[in-house]
């Protein structure tokens, strides 16, 4: 077996996100988690907060490791000897922006694969965005987020819209 990496922003954690974090850790020796910094986004949590809260869903699979980084994520791949990139893929929309990313990281190393997972058909729609717009309008979230970070997720997305 081999080792993979599953990056993202995770600005909270869905359980879209854990689905696929949960079956890809099935499929690799080790499976790592990462943080990463999207510059086109606006994030909520710190990515200390985030790395912080994806380790208390995955606890209780030994084989998940969680952290962060500033780099790009191939390079992030190459030091911790992983040859799979895991992306999750929900819809069309994603897709034009999920074969860009595989071109750019193909071109910066070709001896790292990208694989797509697609949630399970009760996550296909769950974003990150729209977990933040439900808790603004006092919204229930309990169906889209691990229950036991639901209380802190809801805190720090009220917190920002202060």
């Amino acid at each position: 077996m081999s080792n993979a990496v599953y990056a993202g922003s995770f600005d909270p954690i869905t359980l879209g996100h854990l689905d696929i974090m949960l079956r890809a850790a099935k499929q690799f020796e080790t499976l790592y988690v990462l943080v990463t910094v999207n510059s086109e986004k606006n994030p909520i949590f710190t990515p200390e907060e985030r790395v912080e809260m994806i380790k208390k869903v995955t606890a209780q699979v030994p084989n998940i490791y969680v952290t962060k980084t500033n780099d790009l994520v191939v390079r992030f791949a190459e030091k911790n000897k992983a040859t799979t990139l895991i992306r999750g893929l929900r819809n069309v929309k994603d897709f034009e922006n999920e074969m860009a990313l595989y071109h750019f990281n193909r071109n910066l190393n070709q001896n790292i694969e990208t694989v797509i997972l697609f949630p399970s058909y009760k996550h296909t729609y769950v974003s990150s965005s729209a977990i933040k717009e439900l808790v603004a309008y006092n919204a229930d979230i309990s169906m889209y987020v691990p229950q036991e970070i639901l209380p802190e997720i809801i805190a720090g997305i009220k917190r920002s819209l202060k």
